[in-house]
């Protein structure tokens, strides 16, 4: 079992009288979680519905729908790839990861992620800033952005894009990278793009990342471990679909200038 079933766990004592009863029925009972729903736990544990739906927020969930698509997530990888034997073949590898990025497509927070292709598509400057494995994915990021006629900054140098940051106006938009959502200089940027009145994007991996509490918006893959996992080294992997479909949809929406299109035409071989 992960993540989602050891949250719960974990932060039982957060928790008020009743809604540590839901969540000890769902503990009790996660072998059922497939056929259970809001009405059923707070029938069976003698709660009430309000209660099964605050618990799962204050456990860091939109609602009890997203727990429970969590909890089923981590059961069919615990399953089908026991987190204490490495993925053994190149194909395990392969399933894994496409199972991971399809379980992003039913979670991803669909309203704010419109909100926010209309952000970037519309944004007179957009500021990205990253942490370890994401700084690559997050320079490709803004390179993309660029040639659809995104003006972007970004640096692998915090102080630079703190900078830039600095310098930002209203209409801008600041986007931080972040895999665990702690790293110090993303959070840092938050704070200054707070006091310069720019609005913020947290692209993270982790349900109960700190920088979301920083951030006006916040798009999460919600894998926050998997069997994938070598030292970190897909670490990258699910913050980068996001940045993608952010790209795809921003192309779209905008449609390549003419401009652009003649400039990146003098760079072709004939």
């Amino acid at each position: 079992m992960e993540s989602a079933y050891e949250n719960i766990k974990l932060n039982m004592d957060s928790l008020s009288a009743t809604e540590k009863k839901a969540a000890t029925f769902l503990v009790e009972n996660i072998e059922r979680i497939h056929s259970l729903n809001v009405v059923k736990i707070a029938k069976e544990s003698q709660t009430s519905e309000a209660t099964v739906v605050r618990m799962s927020k204050k456990l860091g969930y939109k609602g009890f729908y997203q727990l429970k698509v969590m909890l089923i997530h981590s059961i069919d990888k615990a399953q089908q790839f026991p987190t204490d034997s490495p993925l053994s073949n190149l194909n395990d590898f392969f399933q894994a990861t496409a199972q991971n990025m399809l379980h992003i497509g039913n979670v991803v927070d669909e309203e704010v992620f419109w909100k926010c292709v209309d952000l970037i598509a519309n944004a007179n400057t957009v500021h990205v800033i990253a942490s370890g494995n994401t700084i690559p994915s997050v320079l490709e990021f803004c390179f993309r952005l660029g040639r659809i006629g995104v003006a972007t900054t970004n640096s692998i140098s915090d102080e630079l894009e703190l900078a830039n940051i600095d310098l930002a106006r209203y209409g801008d938009i600041v986007i931080g990278v972040s895999h665990s959502g702690g790293s110090k200089n993303v959070v840092k940027a938050f704070e200054l793009a707070r006091k310069k009145g720019v609005s913020t994007l947290a692209v993270t991996d982790i349900t109960t990342s700190p920088l979301k509490k920083h951030a006006d918006f916040a798009l999460a893959s919600t894998i926050e471990s998997s069997s994938t996992s070598v030292f970190g080294a897909e670490s990258h992997i699910y913050t980068s679909i996001i940045l993608d479909a952010l790209v795809f949809f921003v192309a779209n929406k905008k449609r390549t200038p003419q401009g652009v299109k003649m400039f990146l035409a003098e760079a072709q071989v004939r």
